[in-house]
């Protein structure tokens, strides 16, 4: 179309191409996981449980949005967000989605008491961190190393088992994930209390940090 013959009309329609993009809830999950650094398409889909074409083709939506970037290494194509702006979009939209939506809020709410079980969330805003905690990662390794809580000590969550006699017994632990609908850190929180260790999932997580700025990761690309 002709730049000169452009309406008001063509900007809410390119703004709403933009919006459309992330409204779907397989491409929402994949902005979250795109937030803890650069995967490959076979990562994505092994990290969502979605099959390779599908993942594929979700990657192609976000792509043509202009959410997401790719670089080639050989015969491997990597996605990474657009920019952190990317993550503040999606959490504005979690944001609005909890305070406007009781059918979203029921539906975290029952996701996340299968772990919590029928007690209140031992959960912990990040603000209130202090440098005699212990802070605990859960994600894999690859996610760790892509960015991370500044000081954080990596232990997935496959290997928490084997590894969490490797964590002080003297201090509180706080376990985090990839963001609030992450229930990697409760589950492992969860765990660790059930070992006798005083152990809190914070409520916020990579996407959250990476939107709001409020916590600076280390590493980050």
């Amino acid at each position: 179309m002709d730049r000169w013959n452009m309406t008001k009309a063509d900007v809410f329609d390119g703004l709403a191409a933009v919006v459309k993009a992330v409204a779907n809830g397989r491409r929402l999950e994949l902005v979250e996981l795109l937030a803890q650094g650069e995967h490959s398409v076979e990562e994505l889909a092994r990290l969502s449980g979605m099959a390779m074409t599908t993942t594929s083709a979700h990657l192609q939506t976000l792509k043509q949005a202009g959410l997401v970037r790719t670089r080639r290494a050989r015969t491997t194509i990597y996605y990474r967000l657009a920019g952190d702006d990317v993550a503040e979009l999606y959490t504005v939209a979690k944001r609005v989605g909890l305070l406007r939506s009781a059918e979203l809020r029921e539906s975290v709410h029952d996701y996340m008491a299968d772990v919590d079980g029928d007690g209140p969330a031992a959960t912990i805003d990040p603000a209130a961190v202090t440098s005699e905690m212990t802070v605990l990662d859960v994600r894999p390794r690859e996610e760790f190393e892509a960015g991370h809580f500044p000081g954080a000590v990596s232990i997935p969550l496959p290997q928490l088992a084997e590894r969490h006699t490797e964590l002080p017994v003297d201090t509180d632990v706080v376990v985090y994930c990839r963001g609030e609908f992450c229930r990697l850190a409760r589950e492992a929180a969860h765990w660790l209390r059930g070992k006798g260790i005083n152990a809190v999932a914070m409520d916020e997580g990579v996407v959250e940090w990476r939107a709001s700025k409020a916590v600076e990761l280390d590493e980050i690309a």
